[in-house]
Parts: structure tokens; sequence; C-alpha cells
């Protein structure tokens, strides 16, 4: 029984410390989203959170938390496809873990499958997928 609880916990704490790593890094995404549709599908995605100033094209704060992490989003590219760079440009952070990682780390990867779907609109054809075939049946 006194392993199984050590498992546990030690299961748990490895966890948080993956969490905490991920909320940290930067991500860079590449879309075939243009840059318009990927900045519409970032305000779509943070339509809950406040806006606030920094150094991203967005930056968002989760509402109504102490010590809330901003969340930055530079958007840059052309109208066939688009990078998006995400990363926590500001936090505060206790015995060297962020407050509200978990939360940071969540809505990153929500945003990285919401622009890395295969169902969103290529300029031209009706999605990524049907892009891909369009082009092997060209070639």
């Amino acid at each position: 029984m006194p392993a199984v609880l050590i498992l546990t916990a030690l299961a748990v704490f490895c966890t948080l410390v993956y969490i905490q790593a991920k909320a940290h890094q930067q991500l860079d995404v590449e879309t075939p989203a243009a840059t318009r549709q990927a900045s519409d599908i970032v305000r779509q995605q943070f339509r809950d959170w406040k806006p606030v100033s920094g150094p991203g094209t967005f930056n968002f704060q989760p509402r109504q938390r102490d010590h809330a992490p901003t969340l930055s989003i530079t958007v840059s590219g052309t109208e066939v496809s688009s990078t998006v760079t995400i990363w926590a440009s500001r936090y505060d952070s206790s015995y060297r873990g962020m407050y509200h990682a978990t939360l940071l780390w969540w809505r990153q990867r929500g945003l990285v499958k919401q622009l890395t779907r295969d169902d969103l609109p290529v300029p031209g054809f009706l999605s990524a997928s049907s892009h891909m075939v369009s082009t092997l049946r060209v070639s």
C-alpha cells in the first residue's frame, strides 16, 4: 500500500514538473491558414480572456485570477500560410513554479490544435486535405 502511494505521488510530481516546463516554452506553429484566418482563430480561442498590452500581436490574461500570466501570440506569414508564435511573456512564480501553468499549458495546446486541424480552409481549395489531393492529382 505505501508503494502505491509513493508511486502515485511521484507520478503527480512528474506531471506537474512536465507541465511547468511546457508552459515556459515558446511554441512556433506552422499553419496552412492565412495570416488573417490564423488571427481570427486566435481571437476566437481567447474570447473569454482579457486583452492586455504586451510584446505580441495579441496578448491575453485570464480574467479574475490573482497572479494571472500573460500569454503573448505573434502571427506572421502570407495569404497562403502563417507562423504563429506562442509564449508566456509575463508570469509570477512561487518556489520556481509558475502560477496557473496548467491553465496556460491547456490554452496553448488548444490553440495549436485549432491551428493545425485538417479541416482548415486553404485559399483556393475546400480544405487542407483537398489541397493535398488536388496537388497529387496535378502531379
